[in-house]
C-alpha cells in the first residue's frame, strides 16, 4: 500500500467508529429526525452553495466542478458522510444557512454576523483575493478605498468585499450596484453603465478567458483585499447528536487533507 492510500485509509478508519455511534443514536431518534439525518445508511449533509463561482465552484451539463466542491466530496467521503449539495443565490445560500433550511453551506468569509448563526471550520476551502477590474484603457489609480469615491462599482449581491468598502457604500461615497452574475456585470462594465467590478481575482480572469474578453478588460495593480480565507459553514441549527465531535471530525480531516498534500493537489488541478 503507497503512502497516499494508507494515509487515506488510516483517516477513515479513525473516524468510521464515531460515525456508526452517531448513526446508531440518530436512527434511536423520532421517525421523521432519522429521515432527516440518515440517507442510503450514513450521516446526511445538505449543503447549499452557488451555481457559478470558478474556479472554486461551478455546475453545468457535465457535472458539478471546482476546487471548493472537490475539497468539500473528499472531506465527506474520508467521513462517510452522505453530503447533497444544493445550487442557490449566494443571499440564499447565507439565509437557509441562517433559518437551517440547509445543514451548512460554502464557501463564505467569516464575519461576526455569520458567527451569529453559522461555525466555521478551523481550515479555510480556499483564499480569496479581490480586484478591481476596469474597461482596459479606464485604468485609475487605486491605492485606498478612497480612490473608489464617486464611482459605480459593481458587486455580486449578498458578496462582502470588506468593511472599508461598505463602510464608504453606507456613507453615500461609492455607488454600489449590485447584480445577480459575473456576467451581469461584465455586460454593465462593457456598456459603460459602472465604472468597475470589485471581484475574486481568480474567478474573474476565468471568465474573461472563457468569454474571449481578456484584453477589454484589466485588473488593476493593487487588489481591494488581501488573500482572505473562506470557509465550509455549518449551521448552529442543524441539530444531531454530538454535533460538536463530528465538527472536531471534520476539522481533523480538513487538516489531515491539508497535511497530506491533498488540498495542494486539487488547487493544483484548477489553477496551473
Amino acid at each position: 500500500m503507497n503512502i497516499r492510500s494508507e494515509n487515506i485509509y488510516m483517516v477513515k478508519s479513525k473516524h468510521s467508529g464515531f460515525i456508526a455511534v452517531l448513526i446508531w443514536l440518530i436512527v434511536s431518534l423520532p421517525g421523521q429526525a432519522v429521515a432527516d439525518h440518515i440517507t442510503g445508511g450514513k450521516v446526511s449533509l445538505r449543503l447549499s452553495t452557488i451555481s457559478e463561482f470558478r474556479p472554486f465552484i461551478w455546475n453545468d451539463e457535465s457535472g458539478t466542478h471546482g476546487i471548493d466542491y472537490d475539497i468539500v466530496k473528499e472531506m465527506c467521503r474520508r467521513l462517510d458522510l452522505h453530503c447533497r449539495v444544493e445550487f442557490h443565490p449566494w443571499k440564499r445560500v447565507l439565509s437557509r444557512i441562517e433559518d437551517g433550511s440547509s445543514d451548512g453551506g460554502f464557501s463564505g468569509f467569516k464575519t461576526p454576523e455569520r458567527e451569529a448563526y453559522a461555525d466555521f471550520l478551523s481550515r479555510p476551502l480556499h483564499y480569496s483575493t479581490y480586484s478591481i477590474f476596469v474597461r482596459t484603457g479606464d485604468e485609475f489609480t487605486f491605492n485606498t478605498i478612497e480612490d473608489l469615491y464617486g464611482k459605480t462599482i459593481g458587486v455580486m449581491r449578498g458578496f462582502k468585499i470588506n468593511p472599508e468598502f461598505h463602510g464608504a457604500v453606507a456613507q453615500g461615497r461609492i455607488n454600489l450596484q449590485e447584480v445577480n452574475s459575473m456576467d451581469q456585470n461584465i455586460r454593465l462594465l462593457t456598456a459603460g453603465r459602472i465604472d468597475a467590478i470589485a471581484v475574486n481575482y481568480h474567478k474573474m480572469r476565468m471568465k474573461m478567458s472563457e468569454l474571449g474578453i481578456s484584453g477589454g478588460l484589466t485588473g488593476l495593480p493593487v487588489p481591494i483585499t488581501p488573500p482572505r480565507p473562506s470557509y465550509l459553514m455549518i449551521s448552529k441549527k442543524w441539530i444531531i447528536p454530538f454535533k460538536e465531535d463530528l465538527l472536531r471530525q471534520m476539522d481533523d480531516v480538513m487538516e489531515s487533507m491539508y497535511e497530506d498534500g491533498t488540498i495542494d493537489k486539487i488547487n493544483s488541478t484548477y489553477l496551473d
